[in-house]
Order: C-alpha cells, then structure tokens, then sequence
C-alpha cells in the first residue's frame, strides 16, 4: 500500500496551487477593463471627431456661401454704375449703342440671377435665400424692361408712353432693394450667431441709386435720360432749357390748378406756348398732352424751332371730342431738350370742364 500513499500530494502543495490559480485570473479581468476602457475612449474619440467634422463642413458652408453672395453683390453693383450711368450721361454713345448696350446688361442680370440661384445654401439661410433669388428677379426683369422701351423712349412716336413704362420698371429695382435688404440683414445675423466673420461684407448699396424719384416719376425719368432722347434738336452749349409758358383752349387761357370753364363747341384746339431759356437755338420741340376724367384722351405735336429768347406755339387737336360738363384733369408737358438739367417749369396740369 505505499504506492498509493505516494500518490497524495502534500498539503502545501495543495495550498500553493490554489492560490496560483486565483492570481492567474487577475491579469485576464484586468485585460478585458483596459479592452472596454478603450473602446469608449475610440467611440468617444470618433463622435467627436464626427461632430468636429460636421461643425467644420457647416463653417466652411456658411463662409462659402458669405463670399459667393458678396461676389455677386460687388458684381451687381457696377452692373449698376454702368446701367444707370449711360442712362444719365450717355457720353458719345448713340441711340442704337445705347440700346445694344443695354441688351448687354440684361445679359449680365440674367447671369447673375442664376449665380444666386446656384448658390449652395445653408439651411438655417433658406429664408433669406429665396428674397434674394426674387430680388435678383426683379433686377432681371427690370433691366429687360428698359431694354425693351427704350428704342421707343429715344423716338419721337411714343416716347412719351414708353417713358413712363420705363419709370414702371425702374420701381422693379425699388423693391428688389428692399428685398436685398432683408436677406443680408438675416444672412449678417445667422453668420454672427455662427460665430462666422466673413471675409468680405456684403455690399450695402442699393441698385436704384439716390435720388429715386429721378427714376421712378416719368417727368423727372425724361429729364434724366435727356441726353439721350434729345428731343431738341441740335447741339446746346452753354445753358440749355425750355419753360411751357401758357396753355389755352379755344381762346381761353387755362390757370394751372385751378377749374377753367371752356365754351365753343368742337373740334377743340389746344395751343401750348414754349420760351427757350437757354443760349443756345431748339429744334423739333416734343409737345404732348392727356386728359382724364371721362374718356381718356392723348395728343402730341411739336415745334420746329425755337430762337434763343423766343417763343413758339404747338397746336394739337384735342380727338375725340371731350365730353360736356365732365371735369377733366389735364396734363401737358414740353419735352426737355439735349442738355436740359432742369425741367420742373416743363409740366403744367389744369382742370378743365368744356361746356
């Protein structure tokens, strides 16, 4: 029986391999923490860098998108100075240049108008972006507007109709102003809530320039064009300007603002008196005239020559007749003259009954 009691180990030994087997298995948990530990820190590590990334592509939107409309907005600008300057001083340019040249422009509005409608645009923007994109409409529209009224405008056959359309027109910019307006206070606002400075501001021009009743009354429209449409004949130097001086019916002499009770019976004649102020020799003086009230009514003449110092009548036939005791509003202008800077003394209006 000695060989079984060989077989038994001795007790330490035992102990001892016990404890080695406890200790054995404290590597492997540990292991397996650092593991879990790690794996939250690369997950951690990758959100944010996703997160970084993200913020980062938003940034770079918002600041191409700031340099792309402020671009497009320096580019809108001297389409702008140079529309409006060969309107108001045309220089050497004659009726037909004027006119392809500004079939140029509606070109380049139409250009720009579809750059902002490539925009790559944030969607915290979305607002802003389609004012803008009507805006921008609008200026195209505008510009189309004039380019098809002014080879009328510059005739002497209805200037007058086609003048005041392109005043209409003009009003297409007032309001793209308006608009532009908003859309860049809102596009500036976002960006500062972005913590975003751009690196060029957006312009803060307006398309239409100041003074805007220079473009939007007809009246004072013709004056400002008067370099171009020239309905005096000739070259003026030195001061230039025409002044209606009276206005009568059949005999009867019309009181600006004030009723005039015309008799006779028609066909009625209007005479319209225009003195030459200025030093210099007018010729093919543009007269014109409506009337409103009852049935609308329109006429139009002119006077061949003018002297310097002198004055001359232009006799229009008031067709078709006017109606009896209907109170009309009468509207007559001479047309202003190459050269003429000043042209409130060319409009008269009166109210007229013919009885």
């Amino acid at each position: 029986m000695a060989f079984l009691d060989d077989d038994e180990p001795p007790p330490e030994d035992l102990g001892r391999s016990r404890r080695y087997g406890a200790s054995g298995q404290r590597p492997f948990f540990v292991r397996r923490i650092g593991a879990l530990l790690m794996g939250v820190i690369f997950i951690v590590v990758v959100v944010l860098g996703i997160r970084g990334c993200l913020n980062a592509r938003a940034e770079r939107g918002f600041e191409n998108y700031a340099r792309d409309l402020a671009s497009i907005g320096t580019e809108s600008q001297q389409l702008s100075k140079e529309f409006f300057g060969r309107l108001q001083d045309p220089g050497d340019l004659t009726e037909l240049s004027l006119g392809a040249e500004i079939d140029a422009d509606e070109g380049t509005a139409q250009n720009l108008l579809e750059r902002v409608q490539g925009l790559d645009t944030p969607d915290e923007l979305a607002e802003a972006q389609a004012e803008l994109v009507q805006a921008f409409t609008l200026r195209r529209d505008g510009v189309g507007g004039v380019a098809d009224e002014i080879d009328t405008a510059l005739a002497k056959d209805g200037s007058k109709e086609a003048t005041e359309r392109i005043a209409s027109y003009m009003r297409y910019f007032l309001a793209s102003d308006v608009l532009y307006g908003r859309s860049r206070e809102a596009v500036e606002t976002e960006l500062a809530n972005q913590d975003i400075v751009p690196d060029e501001k957006l312009s803060t021009e307006p398309f239409l320039p100041e003074p805007a009743e220079n473009w939007i009354d007809a009246t004072n429209l013709t004056s400002t064009i008067s370099g171009v449409t020239a309905s005096g004949g000739g070259e003026c130097s030195g001061v230039c300007g025409i002044a209606l001086l009276e206005t009568s019916i059949a005999g009867t002499v019309l009181t600006a603002d004030a009723l005039t009770n015309v008799a006779g019976g028609s066909p009625y004649e209007l005479e319209v008196s225009v003195q030459n102020q200025g030093e210099s020799e007018v010729t093919d003086v543009a007269v014109d005239f409506t009337m409103s009230g009852g049935d609308s009514i329109e006429g139009s003449g002119s006077i061949s020559r003018i002297d310097v110092g002198g004055t001359e009548s232009a006799k229009l036939n008031i067709q078709p007749n006017p109606e009896s005791g209907t109170e009309y509003t009468l509207e007559v202008t001479a047309q202003p003259v190459e050269g003429e800077e000043i042209a409130d003394n060319n409009t008269a209006t009166y109210t007229v009954v013919f009885e």
